[in-house]
Formats: structure tokens, C-alpha cells, sequence
């Protein structure tokens, strides 16, 4: 302690906070309103900062409280923004609160200076949380290094890197904190080092252009939104990009890359283009009003690539530019956006040589065009140069292929074993029959057509067949999948050749190989793979490898490595996508009913309920009459499961009924089981007829015995359990209330010993649930705590759906009205945001309050649920419910 004044002295750590938003937030509250949620952000900053933080002073908004050990300063700022997060405030307000911190020498002012702390420590730390985002913590090196061994559980580091500071004369290497539960990614840091360019790396050298790169500059300068236009192959992504690279600096609050090339659905833009600019929208936040707040005042560049795809979306780019007078817009598309104050920019061919009239080499190689050509023949042939003897050849080369970089880029690609020489008359024949057959065509689409076409002429029969054959896949491919497709004992040579030739491409992820076809060169190799006669037998080869994938992910969807799994049938989600379309167009009834069978637990937990209806459906219009029945029977399953947690229990049941009949006539005592097992739940769940549903488990629940098979015996007693248990707490007779208890116990303590992190994470739901109705509020709470952590480690919202519901009926079991609103607002969200109907029901059937009967008073805190995002609201709901 310093003498005299009693503030800390000596090695501290320093710490600043600020709302973010703070002055727009009071300006929509008033002030009175937003006195209150001050009031509440403040004492929950001072409940986290009180285990080793003096509270230095208060400004408005901000606080500076100092740490005598940087590890204390660092886990609090983590609980600080946990307990945020969670927080319920006043109003319906969202606060988001950007903190920074740095260690240093703390010297106490004298009491003549009117200070507190002098030094450049000081101002470091608070330059430090001025450069940072709401909900984001920053900290220096110098904290970092003294932090880490000390971190506590969930908090990690990011490293950032070093960026320069306002009024700090050397740049600050500046490091995130990553806390578990709360968001990770936040907009680029506000400083000085440099402008903010979140532009892609590009795998290759960008050559020329300069005059068109310079024009794009002047009308940016002029416009608000300049549109690159051109067909495919003329380079309007790369272009985009470097005129937004050289535009850079003029954008002080950033330049971003928006692609949108993988979506087709315009509804998709806002949230596409919030991902890109770091955003966070939870809740019922709509992104494009989250992305319109964000980008108020700000100047900055917007490149959104691939447009023509998603046209209806155009006015979302209008309001954008209608937001923030500073902001600008690049767009590439096949054709103009068509809206108020667009400047039109139609890409030209690159910069051509006059074949008949060659300059000096010096100068030929100066050509634009010729300059891609040698760039990318060296890349394969490193020795290559333009000579006397093959500078004609390479001038017409590139004339003939009208400046088309990615047609350049094909004929370069040949230069490992033609001379340009040999690769003239070749190339002239393939575009002059391409000129004299495909008329209707554009001509520079003709001419990439005919470069492609070419390429593909110089490839061997075994390139060739791969390289036809590649066409199916969708997004691209690993290896194992391309390999069983392709056919070929010896896929690596071809597979290695059509890389080199540019006609595919490479990438890795997660350290293993993934190959693709740009758009253009896949709608190609689909033609040659139709006109080869085989097109039928390798999109069932596909389909068949993509079940593969499906039927062996199956065991694991609901195991201990279940993301796993999910993320990778979610990374296949296109080339399934395909195999069920192919399956479906060419009748292969057996291949569609595996795929709809493997692939419906994926879909119920990733929240794709809507298109696996869609696809069940269309499978069960198939002609079934050579499908083995119980092949049909898991269809059939698959259907009746969906439209079970979309709430539709009368067609679950319909479905579910024809899978029994089959299992009964064809199935052993396992098959059976599980068909009456899910029979009962069509029955059980809407009481339509709840002594037949226990029927059918008890008689499940018997084969299973009979079979050996203790997890079905265990999902027969959680099924028990469900129905025994069913009704208001304090309606239940306490003997079946009792029944049920023993029950869910029994399936608990079975599905603890398996792998099926589904059924363990239904099982506690199911014992918290009873224990609510029986008054054991510790027991509930322990369950739903330990089943809320499995289904947010697996993605599984239908399950977080239930757990912010059994939570809003724990609160209310407790006389917490306020919170149970909160909660049921969080569970409805969250039911809409999984495509699930089952809450709906279970609601109905177990008497649970529902959003219209929450009174008046509390239709704000339905509202404060419903903007939680799900990591927010199921932490709140457990800190709620933790406590006795």
C-alpha cells in the first residue's frame, strides 16, 4: 500500500470497462430507465471484481478497478462476463460490456496531482479497452504472461498479435480472452497500425490489370457501389479484390470479404454477411437489423462476391448503404443489382499482344495476358521462358483465348509436356469446332467453353474417366469417398494430373485432403459424364458411398464422439443431399430408404426436421415392391421419428404403425421391441391412448429381456417413466408418481453404463422432471445441470429446448414467476430456432405453463427469453436453479 492516499502500489494489473453503445442505449431508454440497468451492470461488475480488485473510481459507464495478481484480475474479468451474459436486465435492454487490462508499475498520485495512478501504465491499460468490443476482453502481454499458469476452468488465450495504439509510440502485442460459454468472435479491434482488411489469401500471384484496377478505384470514389460484371472465368473475384486491397486505407473501420457463393437462398444474405463482419445476433435478434446497428457511422468496404446467385436480395445492399453514409460496397455478379446509385463495371479481357504484330520480347512479356501465361507455365515447368522461338505461338494463344484468365490459366497448365508450339494447333482446332457448333453461345462463354474443352482433349482415357466421374460430387470430396467412386485401382496419378492441370482443385482440412471443381468445370465434366453412358452407374456408386458414410455414422450420432460424427455428416451434407436425389430419380428405392433411416437422427438433431420431412416423403411415394420390408420398415421409422419431434404425433403414429406391422411379420424380438417402443410414444405422448401406450412398452420391455438386450430394457423403463409421470405437479397420484421414480432410475442408472449420450441426456431430463413433481428441487437440479451440459456439448437443441422448459417449471415450483417467464420466453425461441414441435406437446400433456398464460406483469420477461442466445439462457437458467 502507498503511504498516505491507501490506493495499491507496486506491480498491479490495471483495468478498465465500458458499455459498449452506452450513449445510444440511454438515448432509447431515457434517462430514468437507463439508471436502472446502470444500477444492475454495476453491481454485477462489483459482485465479480470483489475477490482481489480495488475499485478505483466509477465514470457514467466505466469502471477502473486495479488487481494486485494478474491472474486474479483475469478470472474475474471472466466471471464478469459469464454473469453478464446470463443476466436478466431491466427493460429488456442488452448490455455488452469490452474490457482491457494491463500490468505494470502502479504509482499513487500525490494528493496535489488531483489523480490516482500517474504513468504510462495507466493510460496503456485504458488504450487497451478502448481498442476492443462489447463482450470482449483484451489484455497484454505483460498480463498474459503472468496470468497463464493461473487461468482457471474455461479461459483460455487467443493471441492477436501486435497492433498499434492511440497515443502509445510502440505497437501492443494484444491477446483475447476465450471464455467457455460466452462469444468468441468479435469485429476487428479499433487502432491505429493499420486498416482492418479481412480479405482471403489467395493461392496464386495476381498479374496485371493495373489500368482496370485504377478505374474501380476512381469509380469507388465516386459511387457508393460498384458492380463487377462478366461471365465466368473473367477474374471479377480476384479483380474485386484488389481494388478493395489498394482501397483499403481510405476504410478506417475496415474492408471485409462477404462470399456468398455457397448460398442460393436471398433470406440467407444478412446472416451471411453478420458472420463475415464478426456480429454477434442472438435471440430474437433479426441479423440485418444487428448488421444495420453495427455498421451505423462506420466507414468501411463491403466485397460481396458471387451476387448473381441470390439478385432477389439487392435491397438488403440498399438498406446497407442507407445505414452509414460512409459505407461502400464492391459486388461481383454475372449481372448488375439493379438498384438506386449502382456503377456498373464491366470486366474487360486482360491486357492482349497483337499477334501480327509482335513487339520486342522485353515488351511481349509486359502483355497482360502474356504475363499470366509465363506465371503459370513456370509454376509447373520452373524453367520456362518466353523465347523467339515460341513468343508467336503464346502471343496467339492468349489472343485466341480472348484475355480469359481462368482459360489462360488451362492452357498454361499444359506447358509441363507441350511447348507452346505444339499447343497452338491443338488448341486452335478444339475452339474453331467449338465456334462452329455452339453458335448460340456468347463468345467469350464459347471460348472458355473451348479452353476447358481442350484441356480435357490433351488428358489421358484414365484422366479423362476420373476426371467425368468427379463431376458427381458436390462441394467436393475426400479421399476415401473419391477414391470408391472413381472406380480406378489407381486413382493418385490421375487424381494428380488433373491438379496440375488446373481442372481441379486442392485443400485440406482437418490435415487430410479435400478435391473440387470450380462451378464452370463441373457443369462440364457433367456433360462428358452423361455422354459416356455411365452417368446412371456412377451416380449410384456415389449414392452407395455416401450411405456407406451414413449407415457407419449411425452407432456414433448418439455416442460419446457424437460431434464429431454430426460435423462430419454436416461437412457431407451436400454429396448425401445428392445421393438422395439420385436415389430418388432412378428408383432405387432400397438405396433411399437406408439413407432416409441413417441420416434422421442427424437431421432431428441439427435442426433439420423440415428437409428431412420433405425427403421422407419423397421417398415413401417410391415404388416399395422390391425394397426387402425391413429395409422399408426403418423408412418408415425415420418418418414416423421426424414427424414425432416436429409434433405431429397423428402422422407418427400412422408411420409408426406401418413399421410395426412389418417388424411383426419380419423382424426377430428386437425389432419388434423397437417398433412397439416407438408405437407407444405416438399413443402416449398426445394421451390418445395411454393404456395402450404401456402396453406396448411392457411388452418391449419383455422381448428386449428376452433378447439380452439391457439398453432396450433400459429405454423401455425411461419410456415407463415418461407416461407414469405425465401431469401438474401436485395431480399425480404419488403411488404412480412413486412407479415412475423407480422407472427412470432403472433407465438411468442402464443408460450411464452405454455409450448413448441421447438416451443419458433424456434419462436425466426425465428423473429432474419427477423430482420437480416430487418437491426435490437439489435432485432436479443436478440432473438438468448434468443433462444441459451433454446436449450443449453435442449441438442438440431439441434437447436444450426441454431443458430451459423442465428449468422455467423448476423456478415456478420455487415461487420464481419472473424467471419462469424469462425461461419460457428462452424455450419458445429456442423451439423455433430447432424446427421442433415436441415442447408444444409435452407442454399440453404435462400441464406446463405456456407462453399465454404467463400474466401481463411478465410479458417483458418473456420477451428478455426469447433475445437469449441458447449458451446465455441455459447458464442463467442453471445459476438459477443451483441454488437451494
Amino acid at each position: 500500500m502507498s503511504a498516505g492516499r491507501g490506493l495499491p502500489a507496486g506491480t498491479l494489473t490495471f483495468l478498465f470497462t465500458d458499455i459498449e453503445g452506452s450513449t445510444k442505449l440511454q438515448t432509447e431508454l431515457g434517462t430514468s430507465r437507463y439508471q436502472d440497468v446502470l444500477e444492475t451492470h454495476t453491481r454485477i461488475l462489483r459482485d465479480a471484481f470483489k475477490n482481489g480488485g480495488v475499485e478505483i473510481r466509477v465514470e457514467g459507464d466505466a469502471l477502473f478497478v486495479v488487481f494486485p495478481v494478474a491472474a486474479q484480475a483475469v478470472r474475474a474479468t471472466a466471471a464478469a462476463q459469464r454473469a453478464l451474459g446470463a443476466a436478466t436486465f431491466p427493460h429488456g435492454a442488452t448490455v455488452r460490456v469490452r474490457m482491457g487490462m494491463h500490468t505494470g508499475e502502479g504509482r499513487p498520485a500525490t494528493a496535489e496531482a488531483g489523480a490516482d495512478y500517474v504513468g504510462i501504465d495507466v493510460n496503456r491499460a485504458a488504450r487497451v479497452a478502448a481498442a476492443g468490443n462489447g463482450g470482449q476482453v483484451l489484455l497484454t502481454e505483460a498480463t498474459a504472461t503472468l496470468a497463464r499458469a493461473d487461468l482457471g476452468d474455461g479461459v483460455s488465450f487467443r493471441d492477436l498479435g501486435e497492433f498499434r495504439l492511440k497515443d502509445l509510440a510502440n505497437p501492443e502485442h494484444l491477446y483475447q480472452l476465450v471464455i467457455s460459454g460466452c462469444a468468441v468472435d468479435f469485429p476487428p479491434l479499433r487502432t491505429l497500425d493499420r486498416t482492418a482488411t479481412f480479405l482471403p489469401a489467395q493461392p496464386s500471384t495476381f498479374i496485371g490489370r493495373a489500368r482496370e484496377i485504377a478505374e474501380g478505384q476512381r469509380l469507388l470514389e465516386k459511387a457508393r457501389l460498384v458492380t463487377l460484371t462478366g461471365p465466368g472465368g473473367t477474374g471479377k473475384t480476384r479483380l474485386s479484390l484488389r481494388i478493395a486491397e489498394e482501397s483499403a486505407a481510405a476504410f478506417g473501420d475496415g474492408t471485409f470479404f462477404v462470399p456468398l457463393a455457397p448460398i442460393s437462398d436471398p433470406e440467407l444474405v444478412p446472416s451471411t454477411i453478420a458472420h463475415s463482419l464478426g456480429v454477434q445476433v442472438s435471440g430474437s435478434e433479426m441479423p440485418l437489423l444487428r448488421v444495420l446497428d453495427h455498421i451505423k457511422g462506420k466507414r468501411m468496404l463491403l466485397v460481396l462476391d458471387n451476387f448473381e446467385q441470390i439478385l432477389p436480395a439487392a435491397p438488403v445492399v440498399g438498406q446497407l448503404l442507407g445505414a452509414s453514409p460512409a459505407l461502400k460496397v464492391i459486388a461481383s455478379s454475372r449481372a448488375p443489382l439493379r438498384i438506386s446509385g449502382e456503377q456498373e463495371f464491366p470486366v474487360p479481357p486482360l491486357e492482349l499482344p497483337d499477334p501480327e504484330r509482335l513487339p520486342a520480347l522485353e515488351v511481349l512479356a509486359q502483355s497482360d495476358a502474356v504475363r499470366l501465361f509465363i506465371e503459370r507455365a513456370m509454376a509447373v515447368r520452373p524453367d520456362f521462358r518466353v523465347t523467339p522461338e515460341n513468343a508467336a505461338a503464346v502471343a496467339e494463344i492468349v489472343y485466341r483465348l480472348d484475355g480469359l484468365p481462368l482459360a489462360i490459366e488451362l492452357a498454361a497448365a499444359r506447358v509441363k509436356v507441350l511447348t507452346p508450339q505444339a499447343m497452338l494447333p491443338k488448341l486452335r482446332q478444339g475452339l474453331d469446332m467449338l465456334a462452329s457448333t455452339a453458335r448460340d453461345l456468347p463468345e467469350r462463354q464459347r471460348t472458355l467453353r473451348g479452353a476447358i474443352a481442350w484441356s480435357w482433349a490433351l488428358l489421358s482415357e484414365a484422366e479423362k474417366r476420373l476426371f467425368a466421374r468427379l463431376a458427381v460430387f458436390v462441394a467436393g470430396a475426400m479421399l476415401p469417398q473419391l477414391e470408391e467412386v472413381s472406380g480406378e485401382a489407381e486413382v493418385l496419378d490421375a487424381l494428380s494430373a488433373l491438379v496440375e492441370q488446373s481442372l481441379v482443385r486442392q485443400s485440406d482440412l482437418d490435415g487430410e485432403p479435400r478435391f473440387r471443381m470450380l462451378v464452370t468445370i463441373r457443369e462440364y465434366a457433367l456433360e462428358r459424364l452423361n455422354e459416356s453412358g455411365e452417368g446412371d452407374e456412377i451416380r449410384a456408386r456415389h449414392a452407395r458411398a455416401y450411405l456407406s458414410l451414413a449407415e457407419r455414422s449411425r452407432p456414433y450420432v448418439q455416442g460419446s464422439d457424437q460431434k464429431r460424427w454430426l460435423d462430419l455428416l454436416e461437412q457431407e451434407h451436400d454429396n448425401l443431399r445428392a445421393a438422395l436425389e439420385s436415389s430418388i430419380a432412378d428408383g432405387r428405392g432400397d438405396d433411399a430408404c437406408r439413407l432416409v433411416s441413417a441420416l434422421w437422427r442427424f437431421w432431428q438433431v441439427r435442426g433439420h426436421l423440415v428437409e428431412g420431412t420433405r425427403w421422407c416423403e419423397r421417398v415413401l411415394a417410391l415404388p416399395m415392391s422390391g425394397v426387402p420390408p425391413l429395409v422399408l420398415m426403418g423408412a418408415l421409422e425415420a418418418a414416423g421419428g421426424i414427424a414425432y419431434w416436429r409434433g405431429d404425433f397423428s402422422l407418427a403414429a400412422v408411420h409408426y404403425l406401418r413399421a410395426e406391422e412389418l417388424a411383426r411379420a419380419h423382424g426377430d424380438d428386437s425389432t419388434q421391441a423397437n417398433a412397439e417402443y416407438n408405437l407407444s410414444f405416438a399413443y402416449g405422448m398426445p394421451l390418445s391412448d395411454l393404456a395402450r401406450a404401456l402396453d406396448l412398452l411392457r411388452s418391449a420391455r419383455d422381448k428386449w429381456a428376452r433378447a439380452g438386450d439391457r439398453v432396450g430394457v433400459g429405454r423401455a423403463a425411461w419410456g415407463l417413466a415418461t407416461f407414469l409421470q405425465l401431469g401438474k405437479r401436485g395431480e399425480i397420484n404419488p403411488s404412480q408418481l412413486e412407479e415412475a421414480r423407480v422407472a427412470a432410475k432403472e433407465a438411468l442408472a442402464i443408460h450411464r453404463t452405454g455409450t448413448n449420450r441421447f438416451e443419458l441426456g433424456w434419462s436425466l431430463h426425465l428423473v429432474g422432471m419427477i423430482a420437480v413433481k416430487r418437491g426435490d428441487f437439489a435432485e432436479a437440479a443436478a440432473a438438468f445441470r448434468e443433462a444441459a451440459q451433454i446436449f450443449t456439448d453435442d449441438n442438440d437443441l431439441s434437447g436444450l429446448v426441454i431443458i430451459a422448459s423442465d428449468c422455467a417449471e423448476l423456478a415456478a415450483a420455487r415461487g420464481q414467476l419472473e424467471k419462469q417467464a424469462v425461461l419460457i420466453g428462452l424455450a419458445d425461441a429456442l423451439a423455433v430456432r430447432a424446427g421442433t414441435g415436441i415442447l408444444k406437446e409435452i407442454s399440453k400433456q404435462d400441464g406446463r405453463t405456456e407462453v399465454t398464460d404467463i400474466a401481463p406483469e411478465f410479458r417483458a420477461a418473456i420477451e428478455r427469453g426469447r433475445a437469449m442466445n441458447a449458451a446465455a439462457g441455459i447458464a442463467y437458467a442453471l445459476g438459477e436453479v443451483s441454488r437451494d
